[in-house]
């Protein structure tokens, strides 16, 4: 999924406030699959329609999943800070509905509750693949050897696995241009 499809459909999502106890599960399921269901969503296509949100009832289900979970937590931050290591912390948020261990690292990483872990993305795999440090691997499935692969490469270089991540993206994104000789 583009990355601007899950923003635009994340944006609209936000403003139904979907973790407040005014929704009851019944209505809030079926705005979000009335609402996800629309063709509503950046980026447009080709012909300037805007797009629809894949799987939308799956979505709906997930949502309601990550709220009970999250409902059911009293001092979520806290939970997060009291744990001994980022492979916990990572653990616990990964216990959510739909969250993976990308999504957990960034958001970790983001908190400034993580800097040994890895936010493994397609652009990632690609640098990766290219170094010849992966051959076939595949996330979610291999994640922890993945992982293990990008934080020695980090190591080697002597990058924070951060500021590495961030470079690879930009690069891969073609962002980065390089300086006029």
């Amino acid at each position: 999924m583009p990355f601007e499809l899950a923003r635009s459909a994340s944006n609209l999502v936000l403003t139904l406030n979907p973790f407040s106890r005014d929704w009851t599960e019944s209505r809030l399921k079926s705005r979000l699959i009335a609402e996800l269901s629309k063709p509503q969503f950046q980026p447009q296509r080709r012909d300037g329609a805007l797009r629809m949100y894949r799987f939308p009832k799956r979505k709906a289900q997930l949502i309601l999943g990550a709220r009970r979970w999250r409902h059911e937590k009293d001092n979520l931050l806290i939970d997060l800070q009291e744990l001994g290591s980022e492979g916990k912390r990572r653990q616990l948020l990964c216990d959510c509905p739909g969250v993976g261990p990308k999504t957990a690292s960034w958001l970790l990483r983001n908190l400034g509750l993580a800097f040994g872990l890895a936010v493994l993305d397609v652009h990632v795999m690609r640098a990766l693949q290219m170094a010849g440090r992966i051959t076939s691997e595949r996330l979610p499935r291999d994640y922890d050897l993945v992982e293990a692969q990008f934080l020695l490469w980090c190591d080697e270089l002597g990058a924070s696995p951060a500021a590495f991540d961030l470079f690879v993206w930009e690069w891969q994104r073609g962002s980065l241009t390089s300086p006029s000789v």
